[in-house]
């Protein structure tokens, strides 16, 4: 029996892959395309959030909290609050994402097959690339998109660790106008790991808070735990609240690997699309996803790759001077501007002003190394 044929197929039912599955759909060319999505099925709760000025939001639908304020809190209990304008943060939960595509965008698009199978290998022949499944099965693609991640390696890999609840409290004590991009308030930072925390209030009452943490070491649940009850009993000792729900996970923060083109082509992380110094990711791989489906590839200026490798090795070498590095960033450049670095969206002429601000001894030590 012959394998099933697709014009494209992707592997990875997640960010990048429904992302890259709704734009190639909006290519008039495509609409009678026949298309394979290999899915492991995991539906993993997260939050994925980005900023964009008005009218280039990824997904605009499917946003559902923005904010037009920005909070950093210095290490010294400083607040700095900033209007990001013409900047919004913007927040899609994964179950809401999900849901439209699982629920609407794929049932209504016949041509679109979904299997739940796990990927063992990829060959190219002359009628197409051959896709292998651990279930035995078989399918054959005119070109394929692999978000499979590449594994890390390396003594000095960082992770971004996260460990966040959804919570309740009794009394509207919220500004849901300010979201706090980073908190570094609570003295838990040490050699071994920089630790901010992280909020996104969606009412007066509601939020999500996060304890993030940049290690060398592996993810630590109790200690993060710990952590975060520390950051509420610091910040709302006299409020009371309900945990609704969790959020953890794990990013890992490195150079992006080489990615694949052709064929077989990569996305999402395992193309690079996740910045490697901070673990943003949502709209690089829509951007990505937006030329993907045009036959085209994105490509990202060098010199911010050298950026992220320079934040990087203070990382791996000097994790206690994280905080400092933030605070005097925060405290010397606009955030909107701060925003657009992060982004890779600024100019040479901009970058060298920023970059002047910083520890430019801290900087240059790692350089020479």
């Amino acid at each position: 029996m012959s394998a099933a044929q697709f014009d494209l197929a992707i592997i990875g039912a997640g960010a990048a892959g429904l992302q890259l599955l709704y734009e190639y759909y909006q290519v008039p060319a495509h609409a009678n395309a026949k298309v394979l999505v290999i899915d492991s099925g995991d539906r993993t709760k997260k939050s994925w959030c980005f900023w964009a000025e008005s009218g280039s939001e990824s997904f605009p639908f499917l946003i559902e909290k923005s904010w037009d304020s920005m909070l950093y809190k210095t290490s010294k209990g400083e607040s700095i609050t900033s209007e990001i304008d013409p900047l919004a943060y913007h927040y899609i939960s994964s179950n809401h994402f999900f849901t439209y595509f699982f629920e609407e965008f794929i049932p209504a698009n016949p041509n679109i097959t979904c299997i739940n199978a796990w990927v063992t290998d990829l060959v190219e022949k002359p009628t197409g690339v051959e896709i292998s499944c651990k279930n035995g099965d078989s399918y054959i693609a005119k070109k394929v998109a692999d978000s499979r991640p590449v594994k890390s390696t390396g003594d000095d890999l960082i992770f971004q660790h996260f460990s966040g609840k959804f919570i309740e409290f009794e009394e509207p004590i919220l500004d849901d106008s300010t979201m706090t991009l980073m908190d570094f308030s609570l003295p838990a930072s040490t050699p071994e790991m920089a630790v901010f925390h992280y909020i996104l209030p969606f009412s007066k009452t509601k939020a999500l808070i996060e304890t993030t943490v940049f290690t060398r070491s592996a993810y630590d649940k109790v200690t993060y735990e710990g952590i975060w009850q520390e950051y509420m009993a610091l910040h709302y000792s006299n409020q009371k609240f309900n945990i609704l729900s969790d959020e953890n996970g794990t990013i890992p923060m490195g150079v992006p690997p080489v990615k694949k083109e052709g064929t077989i082509f990569s996305i999402g992380a395992a193309a690079g699309n996740m910045k490697a110094s901070t673990g943003y990711a949502f709209t690089r791989m829509h951007q990505d996803a937006v030329l993907r489906a045009q036959n085209q590839s994105s490509k990202t200026p060098k010199r911010f790759r050298f950026y992220d490798k320079m934040l990087l090795k203070i990382m791996q070498k000097e994790m206690n001077k994280i905080p400092d590095v933030m605070d005097r960033l925060f405290d010397r450049v606009s955030a909107p501007l701060i925003l657009r670095f992060l982004d890779d969206k600024t100019t040479l002429s901009q970058e060298i002003g920023l970059l002047s601000q910083l520890d430019i001894p801290l900087f240059l030590k790692h350089l020479l190394r």
